[in-house]
């Protein structure tokens, strides 16, 4: 039987689109005179917003830009300084986007009412999550576990350090027993590190990349062919199953719990 969930935060549960690491990840590289596309900053979503702000530095086109403006490639010092004028960014635009996703409540009672347990992963650090866990918690959503990767000595996804945080806490020693939830392919690679069963959520995701506005301006078609590029790009991360809403998790948990039933 399914015994714990675990969500990721920001386009899984709260903040459709991700849009708050965008808009910070923007104004910190903005304030150090580089510019950046969505494409830049969602490649590599999810992972610790540190490792991740490394991982924009060693980009071709920023470090083109970095050269052109200070005659250098960027350093640790330069690292730093664009990390900590994240944190105040993010630290800023988290108190807007908190909102909670369509049918995470519904989701989370059925979790709780079939006693399923519940802990998050996330790349924020613990201070940006204390803002969101605590906004969450107005709106009912109250995870048994919040996990970063300041629990686990930094080692953030994909890494399977957190998860396995939480399956000690839990006392969970099989990770069949648990499914992790995503909006990035990091997601999935951290899932599948730690030998769990991996669901990608597609609209309101990272990789979507589209606030509830622009996707509900979409015509029908053109939502089909945003949701189908998702799904693709999902299964090329080798994720065990995609499903449009957060809702659609319940079908899989009683599939799999079929499905273990059977084996017995």
């Amino acid at each position: 039987m399914i015994e714990a969930v675990i969500f990721d935060w920001a386009g899984t549960t709260v903040d459709y689109g991700s849009l708050a690491p965008v808009v910070a990840f923007k104004k910190a590289f903005k304030d150090a005179g580089i510019e950046l596309s969505d494409d830049d900053i969602r490649q590599d979503m999810g992972m610790a917003k540190w490792d991740h702000i490394g991982k924009i530095l060693e980009l071709e086109d920023v470090k083109r830009q970095w050269e052109l403006k200070y005659s250098e490639l960027p350093n640790d010092e330069d690292r730093k300084k664009i990390y900590e004028g994240f944190q105040q960014s993010l630290l800023h635009y988290l108190r807007e986007y908190t909102e909670l996703k369509s049918g995470v409540l519904k989701t989370f009672n059925y979790l709780k009412e079939y006693g399923i347990k519940v802990a998050t992963t996330t790349g924020y650090t613990a201070e940006m999550m204390n803002i969101v866990k605590d906004k969450a918690a107005e709106d009912g959503y109250t995870p048994d576990l919040v996990v970063t990767s300041e629990d686990v000595d930094g080692m953030g996804r994909p890494s399977p350090a957190m998860i396995q945080f939480i399956m000690r806490k839990f006392n969970i020693n099989d990770p069949k027993k648990i499914i992790k939830v995503g909006d990035t392919l990091v997601d999935i690679e951290e899932g599948r590190n730690a030998g769990v069963t991996t669901v990608g959520i597609v609209e309101g995701s990272s990789l979507m990349g589209l606030s509830q506005v622009e996707f509900d301006e979409l015509d029908n078609e053109e939502q089909i062919t945003k949701r189908n590029e998702v799904k693709r790009e999902y299964e090329s991360a080798n994720a065990d199953f995609v499903v449009d809403s957060i809702f659609d998790l319940v079908q899989i948990i009683e599939y799999l719990n079929e499905s273990m039933d059977k084996k017995w």
